[in-house]
């Protein structure tokens, strides 16, 4: 019996106090563990958690079906 693993995609959107600065994006946490690398390119997102859970998968982007 495999381990229940807790994963949390969290958008989050954060403006500065003098509104200057937005900054958004998408936190990866893992069983309470937040990873290193906070993007919204859905393929970064599910690399880091394959590459944290340790599982060897190929990863590939397509546009349209196309390989890009």
């Amino acid at each position: 019996m495999s381990e229940k693993i807790t994963i949390i995609l969290n958008e989050y959107d954060y403006k500065c106090s003098d509104g200057c600065c937005d900054h958004f994006g998408i936190s990866t946490t893992i069983n309470g563990i937040e990873l290193d690398c906070h993007n919204q390119d859905t393929e970064t997102i599910v690399r880091q958690i394959l590459e944290h859970l340790k599982i060897d998968a190929e990863v590939k982007t397509t546009y349209n079906g196309e390989e890009c």
